[in-house]
């Protein structure tokens, strides 16, 4: 499949690069305006990207960028009823100093026979160029309802070559929330190998809102297999994360709090004292209680539905979570 993107070269861009990630790293034959170099592993870009790099980026391997055809304006005018699927993949950004949707996108429009050209615009904001977007199949990242005679929903995702081929369960988790807190800056202390680490390890992480709801750190929690504490999910937009499920994750929400707040998960004495009245009842309380927390009981009395919440919650990150997606989206052989 003959695959030509129209890439912005103002830098990184999740959806942009994620979106170029699944073709180069897939069996297509992708040519180009321009070649993201910081995606692929000979690039000394990373630690200066936002994110320090993290997930994405200088993971492919640059052997790859020998078999990406680049084009100038004047070669895409002669080829461009050649391609299979025409894709901007961040319609809202520029090239060369110019505004894609002003260059890239007015001369392809005027030149190409079939007007099947897919726009992409992965931008923090809701606002959706309707003049593109009668010409093109607009896809929105954060879209909203008002938008959505103009736009389709698209999302982030996890690089699907990145998943780790072997992840703890919730059984082997030692810790109940990760310490890594987008609410807190001074949780932001860890390389790219602890960062996942601490990740791994715990039965939750908290995620949240930033400057759109789609945000990176949802699927690099959950491709570690571990639930998402998302406070305030219920508030995000319907066709935003369209795929996501919010229901689910109000869910594991709740049973988040209940095991960081509810009294249910340890006895107290008084509530020993009514179930053994007798005069005995305060050292047995003790002795149950000391037996409870040694077990940490507040886990294991909720180790069964955190399986399957959890369960749930993989097999949705698998079918919508992963780049895999974007052939679903893109409608690609």
């Amino acid at each position: 499949m003959k695959i030509l993107l129209i890439n912005s070269d103002e830098g990184p861009d999740y959806l942009s690069d994620l979106i170029n990630y699944f073709f180069l790293d897939g069996n297509y034959d992708v040519y180009t305006n321009y070649i993201p170099n910081f995606l692929f592993n000979d690039s000394d870009e990373k630690d200066k990207l936002y994110g320090k790099g993290f997930t994405l980026y200088g993971k492919l391997p640059s052997q790859i960028k020998e078999d990406i055809t680049i084009l100038n304006e004047s070669n895409l005018k002669l080829t461009i009823n050649e391609f299979d699927k025409i894709i901007f993949t961040s319609i809202q950004r520029t090239f060369n100093n110019s505004h894609i949707k002003d260059s890239f996108f007015k001369n392809i429009y005027e030149n190409v026979r079939v007007k099947e050209l897919i726009v992409v615009d992965g931008e923090d904001h809701s606002d959706v160029d309707v003049s593109i977007a009668k010409k093109s199949e607009y896809f929105k990242r954060e879209l909203t309802n008002i938008n959505s005679k103009y736009a389709k929903p698209i999302s982030f995702s996890f690089p699907k070559s990145e998943l780790p081929e072997e992840v703890k369960s919730i059984q082997q988790k030692t810790q109940i929330l990760a310490p890594m807190d987008p609410r807190f800056n001074s949780s932001y202390v860890f390389d790219e190998t602890s960062y996942f680490e601490q990740y791994s390890k715990s039965l939750f992480a908290t995620t949240t809102k930033k400057a759109g709801w789609d945000c990176m750190r949802h699927y690099e929690i959950l491709s570690r297999n571990t639930l998402l504490y998302f406070p305030g999910i219920q508030e995000k937009p319907e066709l935003t994360m369209n795929y996501f499920p919010v229901d689910l994750q109000e869910e594991v929400n709740n049973r988040f709090l209940k095991l960081m707040i509810s009294s249910e998960n340890i006895d107290s004495l008084e509530k020993i004292r009514v179930k053994y009245n007798s005069k005995n009842y305060r050292k047995r309380g003790i002795k149950r209680i000391k037996t409870k927390l040694s077990k940490l009981n507040l886990v294991q009395n909720n180790i069964s539905k955190l399986d399957e919440l959890n369960l749930e919650m993989q097999n949705w990150f698998v079918s919508y979570g992963t780049t895999s997606i974007y052939k679903k989206i893109f409608d690609l052989n």
